[in-house]
């Protein structure tokens, strides 16, 4: 199930979190919104967003380089995140409901 999520940093769509075992924890946020928060210290903009995490397997191993004993995307494996975001986004979606 997706998480209603507020935030002071303006969120990205998807975000990578963890890269494991060919595979990349990703922080996928939709329903994007700023919102205006009051309290005692005034007003001031704050995102609240829907937000699910998934795991996503990377279709090849060249996504991925070794760096020390810890797994990192190459540029070839952003390209390929970014051009599968609706993709993702569209998984994540499904699976929050």
């Amino acid at each position: 199930m997706s998480k209603l999520v507020r935030s002071t940093v303006e969120p990205t769509a998807i975000g990578i979190d963890v890269v494991k075992n060919g595979s990349v924890r990703i922080l996928c946020r939709w329903d994007i919104r700023q919102v205006e928060i009051e309290d005692e210290m005034g007003t001031r903009p704050e995102y609240e967003y829907r937000e699910k995490v998934v795991w996503w397997a990377l279709p090849s191993p060249a996504y991925l380089e070794r760096q020390g004993s810890r797994q990192v995307l190459t540029d070839a494996g952003r390209v390929y995140l970014a051009s599968a975001e609706s993709e993702i986004l569209g998984w994540a979606m499904a699976a929050g409901v």
